[in-house]
């Protein structure tokens, strides 16, 4: 199970983030737009769905994502077009999320992992019987120079049983978020990193899994 995501912080009209002016920009197809599943539209938050992406957008955070891997360039699109036009909305940070849900073969092999990442030593004479909830590790600064981090999180999968969720948050800051006045220099950065963190990210999940499956 898969899903990858766009994130901006920033400052934002979510009511005009709806089906019609996506259509009316070019951004997504008229009849796309027509078809748009739209959950609210309002002041402060506005949510709809098409068939391979879900936009979110609230006052300080807009967000699309998919859960479709052959529509991950389509996401990029829609994020880097968007404030493209909307060049003087003022954005602050980005994330570009990656989550996947992996089935593991047995309840046994499910707690030797658990074991592996979370050692139990420590706990004992603590927690009863303590299990691992929750896993995360970052990389700050990052190596590439940017100013942000590369967080890594591993945790029980919600969504398969037993299973192991993997969650890669590559996160990104402007470097003068106080005077951030538009969308350019978000805008430069996804077009500059897009390529390498999605290949980043998926390298950490398939070689983290390898290496806990041992």
């Amino acid at each position: 199970m898969y899903t990858h995501s766009i994130v901006f912080v920033g400052n934002f009209n979510p009511k005009i983030f709806q089906p019609s002016w996506f259509a009316a920009e070019g951004l997504i197809g008229k009849q796309d737009a027509e078809e748009a599943k739209v959950e609210v539209i309002h002041p402060d938050i506005s949510i709809f769905s098409l068939e391979w992406v879900k936009v979110q957008v609230l006052r300080e955070r807009f967000s699309v994502e998919t859960k479709q891997e052959p529509y991950d360039e389509a996401l990029r699109d829609i994020a880097f077009g968007t404030f493209t036009i909307l060049k003087h909305t003022p954005l602050t940070k980005m994330g570009i999320n990656m989550f996947m849900h992996f089935r593991v073969e047995s309840d046994a092999k499910w707690h030797a992992i658990g074991h592996k990442l979370a050692p139990k030593d420590i706990w004992e004479g603590v927690l009863q019987k303590p299990g691992m909830k929750s896993l995360a590790m970052e990389e700050y600064p990052r190596r590439d120079g940017y100013n942000g981090y590369i967080q890594v999180k591993i945790e029980p999968s919600s969504q398969v049983k037993p299973g192991l969720f993997f969650g890669i948050n590559d996160h990104i800051a402007v470097k003068d978020p106080e005077n951030a006045t538009g969308s350019d220099e978000i805008v430069n950065l996804l077009k500059e990193i897009w390529p390498e963190s999605h290949k980043r990210s998926e390298t950490i999940i398939y070689s983290l899994l390898e290496r806990v499956s041992a």
